[in-house]
């Protein structure tokens, strides 16, 4: 599951109702930051803030499925500095 995905199940459940509102209210993040930067493209820091705010929710599927996200940037973000050393 994507970011985007965890986005849309959570619209769908009533948990946000704009792209807008879940770059402030799940990723800590500015208003426009999904739209300009896309949500496949979220921090670590994004993705943590992510997966704390759903359990504040308790949303326990959502949690998993944002903490796998958080885990495969992690080592996408390895494997990238691996390279450049």
């Amino acid at each position: 599951m994507t970011i985007t995905d965890i986005y849309e199940a959570a619209k769908a459940r009533g948990l946000v109702r704009s792209l807008r509102q879940f770059s402030t209210h799940f990723l800590g993040m500015a208003p426009n930051h999904a739209a300009d930067t896309g949500l496949a493209r979220c921090s670590a820091d994004a993705l943590l803030r992510l997966y704390r705010r759903l359990g504040e929710l308790r949303q326990p599927d959502l949690q998993a499925r944002a903490f796998g996200c958080l885990l495969a940037s992690e080592r996408q973000d390895g494997d990238t500095r691996a390279v450049r050393r």
